[in-house]
């Protein structure tokens, strides 16, 4: 991580948060602006994509692609799914530049149809 991709430390415990007329403290101010802007930096980038997962028998998966642009290798990805999802695990990864790889697992001890819905996917630069 380099320098620039720190925030700095929290001041000291005992920094007065708020001045005696109501202002916030210097300090504080200018800290709350640096975690702020290093907060909007992790907006996520985002693709969606129609998804009917096959017939899953207890221990089958199946794995899907969503197009999540600016996506890179490396990248944190999550995803989720728009119905109920009870005994599926759902993992998902960058597998290509662009790309978010996301697999369905039925790990619920019997067969699982869960029909079509809008997968999510969610990359974290």
């Amino acid at each position: 991580m380099s320098a620039s991709d720190r925030i700095r430390p929290i001041p000291i415990p005992s920094a007065r948060l708020v001045e005696a007329n109501g202002m916030m403290a210097k300090v504080w101010y200018d800290w709350f602006v640096q975690l702020a802007g290093k907060l909007d930096e992790l907006t996520p980038l985002q693709g969606t994509a129609t998804y009917d997962p096959a017939s899953l028998a207890d221990g089958a998966g199946a794995t899907t692609t969503v197009t999540v642009p600016g996506a890179a290798l490396g990248d944190m990805a999550a995803a989720s799914f728009s119905l109920a999802t009870s005994g599926i695990l759902i993992t998902a990864w960058v597998s290509a530049a662009n790309t978010v790889s996301v697999r369905f697992q039925n790990e619920s001890g019997g067969a699982l149809d869960i029909g079509s819905g809008m997968l999510t996917a969610r990359v974290l630069k």
